[in-house]
């Protein structure tokens, strides 16, 4: 009878597995619907056949087709859709999204909101441009917000200016005297032209083609009397004066070895090696190295999807207990502080709080009670690991215990109505490929998980009219934050032939990420006078990091050293978007003051998490 028992339970379970196989499931839209802009619509379908995916009220009546006709594959199946049918947005409101297939329903609620910012009637006086005479362009904004003027010329883009305007017909005079000598040459661009709404939603960029004429930039030369080294056997007294490199007086920076991940914890007493110890070194590869390869302690689950859902921290070892902070399942590493024989235990970390979050502690270094039950010891893979560094906005590639290469990157830049832009600090390990993506009008490629929300990911692309991938607008802010708190990655290659594609290509499950906190009072070191940087003296409009580089495949460049940087002849290279150069005494002095001991660099940030704790305090 038992055995009988065991087996009728077993065919029960057997059944019900198959009945979830079997049944068809639409995945929930993670973003509102804003008519003009593709959004991903995804299902999982038992069978294959033709689907259909219809926009809905409440009431089951049909405001908008989706799709039809759709032949879906069994198993998981993705479309875009612009919220639109034939050329009628969808109405606003709370809606719901149906799909049908072979007598299945499914459905997910839906929000629509208003239409996505668009230009209309854009013309120009004249599409000749030159130094002498102003352009004045005209056109229709569809709504009140701010126009991003710029000009791209060889897939480099040049903001010129930022304009608020109301929603109407509109006028800008380009005052194209102020822009000679900044690279541009003589010949064809495109005057591009972006609206972005109040809720920080982006139209499509608009391009103007124009003739340039009289903007070329003077080609660099080195100074007349200047002999220029080679890179490998040149004394140093033959290297040209620099007065300039040896009067700049600066300041004592900080100790950096204060600065760690867990700065200004009130629980210090951690003497060990590991994330939360380490000094914000790069150049300390042994220990940086060491760090990446170690253990990483995670909150398990088994549960499909973990890695997109997260664990409240609490202020006591309860769950009635006040939530001082979440945590991301799977990806994110934390600090045990204090294992209790209660069941529970104190641990740290960067609370992972996004804008759906139950606690709003955004990037807050926080320490809680977790169930002990749910931590868990696991390993990263081998063979090369990465650090991001919010303060350089820059990545930096480990491969078999040396620093291997270098990225530029852009993480979340905060605004007041999105404080949960910014990129989460903490200890991470890559999981799920997530792939391409769209993020407004822009498509992020590439795309890896590594907490929840946030996305390791090539850097955006608009694509234009003729089906090809336009970088023009993300492109440029490499370097500086920029993003909604993924991370995005260089397409272009580094020396070493490292971007986002290779890091897409040489993926592992449980590559360890360490992203780095700015501090303030944190500061980037002045390189060192002898450090050397590469040109091209034929004509090179920019500086490198290497002899060689992608941005110019058959040229061995000539070496000079940093202390030259600011000399004739080299004062107008550009730094190279392949190679990630050391930036100018100047820019990091400038970025220097901004992160200066006892000043602020984020008060947006700052004044939100001050107005939390003082919520939180009126609610206790």
């Amino acid at each position: 009878m038992r055995k009988l028992l065991t087996v009728f339970l077993l065919l029960m379970l057997l059944c019900g597995a198959a009945q979830a196989e079997s049944a068809l499931s639409l995945e929930p839209v993670g973003e509102t619907i804003h008519p003009g802009r593709a959004v991903t619509i995804s299902f999982t379908a038992p069978e294959t056949g033709a689907a259909e995916i219809l926009l809905k009220d409440m009431q089951g009546q049909t405001l908008s087709v989706v799709v039809e006709n759709f032949i879906a594959d069994q198993g998981f199946n993705s479309l875009w859709w612009n919220g639109t049918y034939q050329g009628v947005p969808a109405p606003q409101g709370e809606h719901q999204l149906v799909v049908n297939l072979n007598g299945q329903s499914a459905s997910v609620p839906v929000t629509v909101g208003s239409m996505a910012p668009y230009f209309a009637s854009i013309a120009v006086d004249s599409t000749a441009a030159t130094p002498a005479v102003p352009i004045k362009v005209d056109f229709y904004a569809s709504t009140d917000g701010v126009v991003t003027v710029g000009l791209l010329q060889d897939d480099v883009h040049v903001e010129i200016a930022t304009v608020d305007v109301q929603e109407g017909q509109q006028t800008y005079l380009w005052q194209t005297s102020h822009y000679t000598g900044i690279g541009l040459r003589d010949g064809t661009a495109s005057l591009t032209l972006m609206l972005t709404n109040n809720e920080d939603f982006s139209s499509n960029e608009e391009h103007i083609a124009l003739t340039l004429s009289g903007f070329a930039m003077e080609q660099p030369t080195a100074a007349p009397d200047a002999v220029i080294p080679e890179a490998t056997d040149a004394p140093a007294e033959q290297l040209p004066e620099n007065d300039s490199a040896v009067t700049i007086e600066t300041e004592i920076l900080p100790d950096q070895s204060v600065f760690t991940p867990s700065y200004g914890s009130p629980y210090n007493t951690d003497t060990s090696l590991n994330y939360w110890t380490l000094p914000m070194d790069i150049t300390d590869e042994e220990a940086v190295w060491e760090v990446l390869m170690q253990p990483m302690t995670i909150l398990y689950s088994s549960k499909d999807k973990a890695d997109r859902t997260q664990v409240v921290l609490r202020a006591e070892p309860s769950e009635d207990s006040p939530g001082v902070g979440v945590v991301t399942r799977i990806n994110q590493g934390v600090h045990v502080l204090e294992t209790l024989d209660n069941g529970w235990s104190l641990i740290e970390c960067y609370s992972s709080s996004f804008h759906n979050s139950e606690v709003k502690r955004y990037n807050c270094l926080v320490q809680g009670y977790v169930e002990t039950s749910h931590l868990k010891t696991i390993e990263p893979q081998k063979e090369y690991a990465m650090v991001i560094d919010k303060l350089t906005q820059r990545l930096y590639l480990f491969k078999e215990g040396k620093l291997y290469s270098t990225l530029l990157v852009s993480t979340g830049l905060t605004n007041e109505k999105q404080p949960w832009n910014e990129t989460r600090s903490g200890e991470f390990m890559l999981t799920s490929p997530v792939g391409g993506f769209p993020s407004g009008n822009l498509t992020c490629a590439m795309a890896i998980r590594f907490n929840s929300g946030d996305l390791l990911h090539e850097v955006p692309y608009k694509t234009n009219a003729d089906g090809t991938k336009n970088y023009s607008y993300a492109e440029p802010s490499l370097g500086t934050k920029a993003s909604h708190g993924c991370i995005r990655v260089q397409r272009r290659k580094t020396p070493e032939g490292i971007n986002m594609a290779w890091l897409w290509n040489n993926r592992e499950w449980n590559t360890k990420l360490l992203i780095w906190e700015d501090w303030q009072g944190r500061q980037i070191p002045i390189p060192e006078d002898d450090l050397q940087l590469y040109y091209n003296p034929k004509g090179g409009e920019s500086y490198h990091s290497a002899e060689t580089c992608y941005s110019a495949q058959k040229t061995t460049f000539t070496a000079f050293s940093y202390s030259q940087l600011e000399d004739e002849g080299f004062a107008k290279l550009k730094r190279c978007s392949y190679c990630a150069p050391a930036l100018r005494v100047s820019e990091i002095e400038e970025i220097n003051a901004v992160y200066a001991p006892g000043g602020d660099h984020d008060p947006i940030l700052t004044e939100l998490r001050q107005k939390q704790l003082e919520k939180e305090a009126a609610d206790d």
